[in-house]
């Protein structure tokens, strides 16, 4: 028995701090429903982005260098100029968004663990050249850039954004908490039931409840100032009120500091409990600001956690793709005919393909026959399929440790077991065996 103390106690201390149930992310990110959830939420939301830019593009885009040129300008301290180019709004923000998740992602990468100047040595350079912080910056300004330049395309994007995330991502989080509570594998149907149950009036109005409060605040903020601009009355009314100026200051930032350390627990909370965005936003900032250690060296296990596992991914997925286009290329090359002056065989030009960081990439269509435009186009799609899936996975990694770390804090501030979850009347074909 005494020998077996250590051992369990040590046991003890890993269930109490978490890391074990951190540790199954992975496992619960994986599962085919997460992944298909995502996969789906993905390509609706860029054939929306997309639709949007074909219709704010009808005179001239933007630049693909917009953002960053946004980014100098502000941090100079001088006026930003829009110019004219091919991108959309919403490509040229994915595009920026797109190196800000690669470079935070691999920011914990040792970039010198891989030889430079090699397919792998490139990609660890290029994932592991800017810190957390610049990245985590990077994603900010590129909402602060759309926000203010292209204001209305920015809220038409954002209602529509919501619907499709509070659908697709509410599911997710709701496969992820049956699973990690009840250790049961739900169907896609199942959690799309659910997530469109709860959709209105918990998936969509949790993240709009500390920003409406916020907005309410600041008016009557500003109000507070147009006070101050009357002479003598509002000198003093407005003088001896600025005490209330101060409050709702104070309210505004808890509000939205409340939001960036708790945001991502709120449709957790509406997976997981069954309840309103009132109840999944006042228990998103409650457990934030009651644990705020907690929460925070959480969420940094969880992305150094999505980090490795992202490298491991994406390394698999490049070795599976670099593999099977060696093994069918050299078939391609005994008899097919020679296009080019570079002498690539037929499979490299329906197929353009350059290493970890670009998997896929349009072929030369002008270099192609009238009956290869058929394979190449079908080629492209299911590499964009497997492509899609391993982005899919980030978007799985992110809602199902999410889940986890609302699930552990409840466990901390409620004392409520983690095996608890709100289950609504079952149909047995809605649980995968």
């Amino acid at each position: 028995m005494a020998d077996n103390l250590p051992s369990s106690e040590q046991a003890g201390w890993l269930e109490k701090s978490g890391l074990l149930h951190i540790f199954r992310i992975v496992g619960l990110a994986l599962q085919p429903t997460k992944l298909g959830l995502a996969l789906a939420t993905l390509v609706l939301t860029f054939i929306f982005g997309s639709a949007l830019d074909i219709v704010a593009s009808v005179g001239d885009g933007v630049d693909g260098n917009a953002i960053d040129r946004f980014v100098m300008a502000k941090k100079l301290g001088q006026a930003y100029e829009a110019q004219a180019g091919d991108y959309g709004i919403f490509e040229a923000w994915r595009e920026h968004a797109e190196r800000c998740v690669f470079g935070l992602m691999g920011s914990s990468v040792p970039g010198s663990s891989v030889a430079e100047g090699t397919p792998l040595g490139d990609y660890f350079a290029t994932h592991a050249s800017r810190q957390p912080l610049r990245n985590l910056t990077g994603i900010a300004y590129g909402v602060w850039w759309m926000i203010e330049c292209h204001t209305v395309f920015f809220v038409v994007l954002a209602i529509g954004a919501l619907f499709l995330w509070g659908l697709g991502g509410g599911a997710i989080c709701r496969a992820a908490a049956v699973q990690f509570a009840q250790d049961e594998k739900t169907t896609f149907s199942s959690a799309v039931r659910y997530a469109r149950e709860f959709l209105v009036g918990g998936f969509v109005l949790a993240p709009c409840i500390p920003l409406v409060f916020a907005l309410i605040v600041a008016i009557l903020l500003t109000l507070s100032g147009v006070l101050l601009r009357i002479p003598f009355f509002g000198d003093l009314v407005g003088g001896l009120l600025f005490v209330v100026s101060l409050v709702g200051g104070f309210i505004i930032a808890v509000l939205l500091i409340g939001l960036l350390a708790g945001g991502s627990l709120m449709w957790p909370a509406v997976a997981a409990e069954g309840q309103d965005a009132y109840d999944a936003f006042a228990r998103s900032l409650s457990y934030a600001f009651s644990k705020p250690w907690k929460t925070a060296i959480y969420a940094i296990i969880a992305l150094v956690y999505a980090s490795l596992s992202w490298v491991f991914i994406n390394l698999f997925t490049y070795f599976a793709l670099a593999t099977t286009r060696a093994i069918v290329g050299f078939g391609t090359s005994w008899w097919t005919r020679v296009a080019g002056e570079d002498g690539a065989n037929k499979l490299e030009l329906l197929w353009p393909f350059s290493g970890p960081s670009a998997l896929y990439a349009w072929p030369q269509w002008s270099q192609l026959n009238w009956w290869e435009y058929m394979s190449a186009f079908i080629i492209g799609v299911y590499v964009l399929l497997i492509v899609g899936l391993m982005f899919s996975f980030l978007v799985s990694f992110y809602f199902s440790a999410s889940t986890v770390i609302y699930f552990l804090l409840r466990r901390d501030v409620d004392k409520i077991d983690l095996e608890e979850i709100y289950m609504e009347e079952i149909v047995t074909d809605d649980l995968e065996l």
